[in-house]
């Protein structure tokens, strides 16, 4: 980008900056958004020119609590949305970025706070940090987040839940987060289908020149019936336990439901992809409190590697 442009948009974001400021504000001078901005007085009223000349009615107020204005009849009536309802939303992205790195998210926190009033003793915050992958899925998502606004194709390496590795030429299309985990959700240049990567076992990244020319229609919706087919492959696992583990498995497995078998037993129906290694630890992390009763596979597996864990240790 030449630095002709880069000014240019540093110039619109300001901009936008500005007529947000002064849509929330009776008032504000001239001195103030020069000091915000780190840049002249002289500045700012050049702003304000452009601002008239974009068709927004900015007036000027005299006087030592003076600056400028905007027309009370253009603003957005209070009405529209509640006090709480604009903490709500802020919240919710102050709460997205505590597990996802992205700078037009923090832009725009930091415009749409300037929309609220900050209370103290605010009720409410989700912290997702525990769900925040390493800083280099972050930067992975980050750089094929560039790569799907650009259509660009790009390549990379990728190994599979049984650890092999193959190289991969793809259409980015969107990441989501899911199963605690980042994934890519793309259209294969090698099979001609849709297929969706764990950005955690991506490597070797690298964002090609050429530019897609495929056009894919509701992105959300081929998503859906991707997953929907890609749960078609998963596996039923029956699982056992006393009814003293109800509570547990409500609060881990709250879309299961949960059957009486006999006296104090109950089961649950687990779908889950077979391969993938987060059910099995996640299983084993319960101990003697539940029992795989069905496949038989999938017990003997789970066997095997609780065998191989014990191995380690002189038990």
């Amino acid at each position: 980008m030449a630095v002709t442009d880069c000014g240019e948009k540093m110039k619109i974001d300001r901009l936008l900056e500005i007529i947000i400021i002064m849509l929330n504000r009776d008032t504000v001078s001239a001195k103030m958004l020069a000091e915000h901005f780190k840049v002249s007085v002289r500045t700012i009223q050049r702003d304000m020119v452009s601002i008239t000349f974009a068709g927004i009615p900015v007036y000027s107020v005299e006087g030592k609590k003076g600056g400028y204005s905007i027309l009370p009849e253009y603003k957005m009536n209070s009405h529209f949305m509640k006090p709480e309802e604009r903490q709500l939303i802020v919240k919710a992205l102050e709460s997205l970025a505590t597990s996802y790195s992205n700078e037009s998210l923090e832009s725009l926190i930091e415009k749409y706070n300037l929309m609220v009033n900050k209370r103290e003793g605010d009720k409410v915050f989700w912290d997702f940090s525990v769900t925040k992958e390493n800083s280099a899925v972050q930067t992975m998502n980050i750089r094929l987040e560039k790569a799907i606004a650009e259509k660009r194709i790009v390549k990379f390496h990728y190994r599979n839940a049984d650890g092999k590795a193959s190289a991969k030429t793809i259409q980015p299309l969107a990441i989501h987060y899911k199963w605690y985990a980042w994934y890519l959700f793309s259209w294969s240049l090698d099979v001609n289908e849709y297929r969706t990567y764990k950005v955690a076992r991506i490597s070797d990244l690298q964002i090609t020149e050429n530019l897609s020319v495929i056009e894919h229609g509701d992105i959300k919706k081929l998503m859906k019936e991707s997953e929907k087919a890609y749960y078609q492959t998963c596996g039923s696992i029956e699982i056992h336990f006393e009814k003293e583990t109800i509570g547990l498995m409500e609060e881990y497995f709250p879309d299961c439901r949960i059957e009486h078998i006999i006296n104090n037993e109950y089961r649950l129906f687990l779908n889950v992809p077979y391969k993938e290694r987060l059910w099995k630890a996640l299983l084993l992390s319960f101990g003697s409190k539940v029992k795989v009763a069905a496949p038989e596979e999938y017990k003997q597996e789970l066997k095997e590697i609780a065998k191989e864990f014990l191995s380690n240790y002189d038990i």
